[in-house]
């Protein structure tokens, strides 16, 4: 007897749905004649190892889902080659958790609750001849002898697409043969030669809701159908087959009859008078003699078939509409956005990603994110440190493109998650800042000198006025300082403005270091400089005290000599040292109780007073009162 005939399985007595004797005179005691074709079914896989996992039996649905032959695989491959092998990792792996036990990734993993015993379905991968995946719903079972000892195991499964409708039947296979006829989900029928049932199962109870008494050895499928779909059925099988069939049992079983695969829709009329649409897949069963002594009806309710249709149309629609509108709203955005995978790999873009970096989107998607800025160091920290704080915002970058063009961008990005809290990478969003760098580059250079750096005269005015409203709010006394240097000109005379400048970029960097961190310095002009000192007290004679250290103070710093080097091509370097005192006129003001201007005006008429003293002096304007002996100690600044 060939390895893989269903003859080898073991041949249970015939028996009726509730477990009584078949009747007399039906051939379908033979019941292995049934199970050969329940095994066969071209709509199941059904494989059969021996307890090592080297296949035994190949039915013909394994071969038709798989597309090797049954010499291609019995006694040849084991269960596990067949599978796809990342499956059966995450599976050992998921075993392995489970059980607190090592599974091994290959044919134990496939087995291992089977072998214990316990009710095993999963999703996984079949690879197919061609190399292709079939995805499917498994459902292994332990086959024993009479001692309870494995023999082997068996393996049903079909495609994914069709779980919900076969889980149930899969969950109560212990065995085959109890796997079809116990199931809930499908009908089974079995007919004698001339179509009288002859078994009712559980399922076509429960589906059409006759009990098996009412119908075994009574009626026929044909006389439990709507005639009209008979009638229409043998109208069609007329213009098909040219040939006339009578719209009976005969429409129903004449292609399987003749050895035809034949599936097809059908509405049974339950015992309530309801209506049933199902799709019907009829079988001959035949003997050992290729005589036909029966058939197999397998039904499945097709109103649920229409309804997972219906509802797989609908959600595929929902999820086709939310992808077109999260992909809308990720085009229309006018930043750019990318997804980064937790390993910096780019996995989607948007089109102002592909106009920032000049790159399609094949080009972008799959290559290392850092990969298209002017510091890969910098842009792959910053993917870092989302990961580690979850988000981050304004982290600026340059992005290159790959004709060179550089675009300074602005990004915020956070991490993202799938609906089971599992860490899936980093969203970024990055915005294009260059003219918003050089409009503050423009305003810094407009409200700065170009040579010190130091505020100009607009901008320090602004802070003047708003040291003033400070004053108001407060009643505290601020002072105004104007300098100029002394003994200026005769450097730009003798060595030139290059020592000109240098000398006043000098002077910037010592009046900065004498003035408070809360003061403000500024140039206005050739070497004209001012420094604003606020807040100093509420009493004004307190506050001259504490302005006269920080003028005394400036005066002794400007006074030291300086050291002034130029750095000149293919020639030596050339150092001037250069003495320079300055001239410091100081005004004092509270709030509003004069302008900006006449307080500029104060300090510039003092400043005149020092020079005409002598120079390398500081004097207040007449309108600060007079100290005394009485009045505060210098505050040092």
């Amino acid at each position: 007897m060939p390895e893989n005939s269903p003859e080898k399985l073991s041949e249970p007595a015939a028996s009726g749905p509730n477990g009584e004797a078949a009747p007399e005179g039906v051939q379908l005691g033979k019941v292995s004649a049934l199970q050969r074709e329940i095994y066969n079914s071209p709509n199941f896989s059904s494989i059969t190892t021996d307890q090592a996992g080297v296949i035994a039996l190949f039915n013909m649905g394994a071969q038709r889902m798989l597309g090797y032959t049954a010499a291609d695989v019995v006694q040849r491959l084991s269960l596990a080659d067949l599978f796809f092998g990342p499956d059966l990792v995450r599976r050992a792996k998921g075993l392995s958790h489970e059980f607190s036990s090592a599974v091994a990734p290959g044919f134990e993993a496939i087995a291992y609750k089977a072998a214990r015993g316990v009710e095993d379905i999963f999703d996984a991968d079949f690879v197919c001849k061609d190399g292709s995946r079939f995805p499917v719903v498994v459902s292994v079972t332990a086959l024993r002898d009479g001692r309870d000892a494995i023999i082997g195991y068996l393996l049903t499964s079909t495609d994914i697409g069709v779980r919900h409708r076969s889980a149930d039947t899969l969950r109560t296979a212990g065995t085959l043969r109890d796997a079809v006829f116990n199931s809930a989900v499908f009908a089974m029928m079995a007919t004698d030669e001339k179509g009288v049932i002859q078994i009712f199962n559980r399922g076509a109870q429960r589906l059409l809701g006759y009990p098996a008494v009412d119908v075994v050895n009574r009626l026929t499928p044909a006389e439990l159908s709507s005639h009209e779909v008979l009638a229409q059925r043998a109208a069609d099988l007329k213009a098909e087959l040219n040939i006339a069939i009578e719209p009976g049992f005969d429409a129903m079983v004449y292609k399987a009859k003749r050895g035809i695969e034949d599936i097809f829709e059908l509405l049974y009329q339950c015992q309530d008078g309801a209506i049933l649409p199902a799709v019907v897949s009829v079988t001959a069963l035949r003997d050992a003699q290729d005589a036909i002594i029966g058939y197999l009806l397998i039904s499945a309710n097709n109103t649920l078939r229409n309804e997972i249709e219906t509802e797989r149309a609908r959600v595929a629609q929902r999820l086709s509409d939310l992808q077109f509108y999260t992909r809308s709203l990720l085009e229309s955005n006018i930043d750019a956005l990318v997804v980064v995978n937790p390993e910096g790999i780019i996995t989607d873009i948007n089109k102002q990603m592909e106009l920032l970096t000049g790159c399609t989107r094949d080009e972008l998607i799959g290559a290392p994110f850092k990969k298209f800025f002017t510091d890969p160091r910098r842009a792959d920290i910053g993917i870092k440190l989302v990961l580690k704080e979850h988000k981050i915002s304004d982290f600026e970058l340059t992005a290159r493109a790959i004709d060179g063009r550089e675009t300074v961008v602005s990004y915020n990005a956070t991490t993202y998650y799938d609906r089971n809290r599992r860490l899936q990478g980093v969203l970024v969003c990055a915005r294009d800042i260059t003219e918003h760098k050089r409009a503050e580059q423009q305003l810094r250079l407009a409200l700065h000198d170009e040579l010190t750096g130091l505020p100009n005269r607009q901008l320090f005015i602004d802070r003047l006025q708003q040291s003033m409203a400070a004053s108001q709010r407060t009643g505290v006394h601020g002072a105004l300082m104007f300098l100029d240097l002394d003994n200026f000109k005769p450097l730009n005379d003798t060595h030139g403005h290059d020592f000109g400048d240098l000398l006043l970029v000098e002077v910037a960097q010592r009046l900065k270091k004498c003035a408070r961190e809360m003061d403000a310095v500024a140039r206005f002009g050739g070497d004209e400089f001012v420094v604003m000192i606020s807040p100093l007290s509420m009493d004004p004679a307190v506050s001259i005290v504490q302005v006269g250290v920080i003028a005394e103070k400036i005066r002794s710093a400007l006074s030291e000599p300086y050291l002034l080097t130029i750095m000149q091509n293919s020639q030596p370097a050339k150092t001037v040292e250069h003495r320079c005192t300055a001239s410091i006129g100081v005004a004092l003001f509270l709030g509003h109780q004069t302008s900006h201007d006449e307080i500029l005006k104060r300090a510039d008429t003092a400043m005149y007073q020092a020079k005409e003293a002598g120079r390398n002096l500081a004097r207040f304007h007449e309108s600060a009162p007079p100290t005394s002996t009485q009045q505060a100690l210098p505050v040092k600044p």
